[in-house]
């Protein structure tokens, strides 16, 4: 009789109902024989599964990834989760599930799934750099910068850690460190850097640490690259305005009204440029009054009106914006030092001085809010005080102290 072919459990059953080549097994070395093939074949029946769950993950990963190269992100990302339910140890399929739940926003499911990746992959740069993106996006900066330096340990030359640290600093208002990290990131890139938001980072950076050539450079790369960012010509304005290129400033801030209407800082922009460069304050104000009519009691706009008020000898007139101004941030110091100097010129000294005083305590290094208060004491006969006025301004190197000493001496 013809032994039968095992196939699973089914198999087995049979095994054990026909015997083979037409006997049962018998006690001497038939009957071990016929055990050493029941263990082989319970070895077969066990392993088997297994191989064909690992050949089936396998299948399912080069489809992720057929489909992620095809820009199919949540497609992909399918396929990788199928995978590591099969191989739970699959190490590469839990990195591109990790990859793609960063592509999709999905922040907190990229954390499980790279620090997964992580288990067999702990020398591995690129798990580390998307750990450290993860949870960069979900503010957890102090984990993040310790994924992108672990990252950079691994590999020196890795370019966009150097750029995602760079994005910290300059999140933290930190620019000149972030300057450092951009620096690294050039020099690193193996490839031409095409991303608009980078330049536009580092021509805001430039602009913080009065780089403006350089940020007119950086952010000019940056609008070739994106043409409607608000925000890129908001920075050429500033950066022209502060190279006194009145026109090319008020363009950009034109530019940036067509983009967003409703937005009140090119107003304000232009009014800036119309009083520190055009000393046209009639024309200044017009514009911030426009700022008015898009953000009500906008503080930079009512401290503009009051400046230019300040400039044309009203006084009076100047106080209410300027209070305003200070209300809508209290810690506005240029905002008390101007009103300061309204109340000095109105003949109110005492408030003058009182203004004074909160500029100063808000900028110990204040000079203007110093100068003035050397005018109210001079006007009060108060030589003593404004004797030490005079003292700070020579402690900071001021250029004021000529003039006021002479002042004082003359008391």
């Amino acid at each position: 009789m013809e032994s039968p072919v095992f196939t699973g459990d089914f198999g087995f059953r049979l095994f054990l109902k026909y015997p083979l080549n037409g006997m049962y097994p018998v006690p001497g070395v038939c009957y071990f024989s016929f055990m050493k093939i029941i263990r082989l074949w319970a070895v077969l029946f066990c392993l088997a599964p297994l191989a064909i769950a690992a050949q089936d993950a396998e299948t399912l990963y080069n489809e992720g990834v057929k489909l992620k190269e095809q820009k199919k992100v949540r497609e992909a990302l399918e396929k990788f989760k199928k995978a590591v339910s099969l191989k739970p140890d699959y190490s590469q399929a839990w990195y591109e599930s990790g990859w793609c739940q960063n592509d999709l926003k999905d922040y907190k499911g990229a954390i499980i799934s790279l620090r997964n990746a992580r288990v067999g992959w702990p020398n591995i740069p690129k798990v580390w750099f998307e750990l450290g993106y993860a949870f960069h996006k979900t503010d957890n900066i102090d984990s993040a910068t310790y994924m992108y330096n672990r990252c950079l340990e691994l590999k020196p030359d890795y370019s966009n850690a150097f750029k995602q640290l760079g994005f910290i600093a300059y999140d933290a208002d930190e620019s000149k460190k972030a300057l450092e990290y951009f620096a690294k990131f050039e020099g690193a890139a193996k490839s031409e850097i095409t991303d608009y938001l980078y330049w536009y980072r580092k021509g805001f950076c430039l602009n913080a640490t009065k780089d403006y050539t350089g940020a007119i450079t950086a952010l000019q790369r940056s609008l070739e690259l994106k043409k409607d960012y608000l925000n890129t010509y908001l920075e050429l304005g500033f950066a022209n305005t502060r190279l006194k290129n009145a026109d090319l400033a008020i363009s950009y801030f034109q530019q940036a009204m067509n983009l967003d209407p409703k937005s009140h800082v090119p107003y304000n922009g232009i009014g800036e440029v119309y009083r520190d460069i055009k000393k046209d304050m009639n024309e200044a104000m017009n514009w911030y009054r426009k700022t008015l009519t898009v953000k009500e009691n906008e503080r930079k706009a009512c401290f503009g009106i009051g400046f230019c008020l300040n400039a044309q000898g009203k006084y009076s007139e100047a106080i209410p914006y300027l209070e305003t101004a200070i209300k809508q941030e209290a810690t506005y110091t240029a905002a008390y030092q101007e009103i300061g100097y309204s109340y000095y010129r109105i003949g109110d000294y005492e408030k003058g001085l009182s203004n004074l005083k909160k500029a100063l305590e808000l900028n110990p290094k204040n000079e203007n809010a110093r100068y003035y208060a050397v005018l109210v004491y001079v006007k009060q006969k108060n030589k003593a005080q404004a004797q030490k006025m005079v003292d700070e301004l020579k402690a900071l190197s001021s250029r004021y102290v000529a003039e006021l000493q002479k002042m004082v001496d003359n008391m």
